[in-house]
């Protein structure tokens, strides 16, 4: 609703609209509060900072859009969920499987395996042949 006529705008809203929820004093404050909760020794997952503080995870990353401060440490928290972790799953606090489905989910970290093919990529049925024939030096062995 606008101010009635004649009237100022109200403080925050000269540009029309509702003022805005989250000020950048708060998203300030709440980039120090952030970096004071991961230093908690139970303090794991980052997303739970937010419910604690009585807002969504989505915001996060709307405090890191609007301010350069909260952008860095957001960053910093999920890069050091990802280390402790990590040292959690290496020292056994954690459970392995679980843990694998955080870091490959939540992380990033992708498991595969890699084989490698001799032969030409190109004609892959010549190595099939050459195997065949014998002529293969890869596949060949002097009997004595």
């Amino acid at each position: 609703m606008p101010a009635p006529r004649g009237h100022a705008p109200y403080a925050g809203s000269e540009t029309g609209g509702r003022p805005p929820k989250y000020t950048s004093e708060f998203i300030e404050k709440e980039a120090d509060a952030f970096l004071e909760w991961m230093q908690k020794p139970d303090s794991i997952y980052y997303k739970n900072f937010c419910l604690e503080r009585g807002y969504l995870p989505q915001r996060l990353s709307e405090f890191a859009e609007q301010n350069e401060k909260f952008a860095e440490v957001y960053a910093r928290a999920k890069a050091w969920q990802e280390g402790k972790l990590v040292e959690g799953g290496l020292i056994n606090v954690f459970n392995p499987g679980f843990t694998k489905f955080v870091m490959g989910n939540v992380c990033g970290w992708v498991d595969k395996q890699e084989t490698k093919i001799s032969g030409d990529a190109a004609n892959p049925l010549q190595f099939l042949l050459e195997k065949a024939d014998g002529t293969s030096k890869e596949l060949v062995c002097e009997r004595e």
